[in-house]
């Protein structure tokens, strides 16, 4: 790949995902402003946002040649035991901290989550993962130090559009970006070893699915947070850092090979 085509198709993705998330927080934004709060309308509409997304992403890591390196084809799941610490330690995580589930909530407003869950597992792994990362690795070569690059790399740059909502205060979204990004180095070393994205994406979904769980049904005005303390902002980081250093675990335990 020349070095041309690379930055081209980076270019090109990173500034298709960034208008895409934009437009999709300004017709939320227009919605509110209309008086239009439903949880359902609200959560339709980021579901629309994750489909368009995940065919971006899927054009792009075809028309690279990534579909090994992400992760989609042409290899078998190894070390599958690897994925229970995120899924049980963030899962559980956000079990702790959920509040009071309403009872009365009506099924279509969890088969609602229970999609845009699965619409942001698909969709943030492939894009950030399945692309990106798979992307840059592909470019810059897939030495273990080249690897290692590239997987912090996207993790940050995973963490920093969590930044588009601005929602918490500047320590919340500071706290956010690196909640987000420590997230970012696991799983990315995890698809690195593993080698497959499905099961990722899967986790993923799950992981989503319970943190929302306490807010399904609920108008999106009430959804939007409050600034973050910085006390809460401190205990969010620290109870993200053990996913930073599983990724880094697993970065030193396991050869960081990409099969050709």
């Amino acid at each position: 790949m020349n070095t041309k085509h690379f930055w081209n198709q980076l270019t090109l993705f990173i500034v298709g995902l960034l208008l895409l998330l934009v437009v999709r927080e300004y017709f939320s934004f227009q919605l509110i402003k209309n008086g239009i709060e439903s949880y359902r309308i609200h959560t339709l509409v980021g579901i629309s946002a994750n489909i368009l997304l995940i065919g971006i992403s899927y054009f792009f890591i075809k028309k690279n040649g990534l579909l090994h390196i992400a992760g989609l084809k042409g290899t078998k799941l190894k070390k599958w035991h690897l994925l229970i610490f995120p899924l049980i330690y963030v899962a559980g995580l956000n079990v702790l901290t959920m509040d009071d589930v309403n009872t009365d909530v009506l099924l279509p407003n969890i088969l609602i989550l229970l999609l845009y869950s699965l619409s942001v597992g698909i969709s943030e792994e492939l894009s950030i993962r399945g692309f990106l990362q798979s992307h840059v690795i592909h470019y810059f070569g897939k030495t273990e130090k080249n690897i290692r690059l590239s997987v912090f790399a996207a993790a940050l740059f995973f963490g920093i559009i969590h930044l588009i909502n601005f929602d918490k205060g500047i320590y919340g979204e500071v706290s956010q970006v690196l909640f987000a990004t420590f997230i970012g180095v696991m799983f990315g070393f995890l698809l690195v070893v593993t080698k497959r994205i499905y099961p990722l994406i899967i986790v993923h979904a799950i992981i989503d699915f319970v943190a929302d769980l306490d807010s399904a049904g609920i108008p999106i005005k009430e959804k939007i947070s409050m600034a973050t303390s910085i006390d809460n902002a401190f205990y969010i980081v620290v109870l993200a850092l053990p996913c930073l250093l599983y990724g880094i675990y697993l970065m030193k335990k396991h050869p960081l090979v990409i099969e050709k």
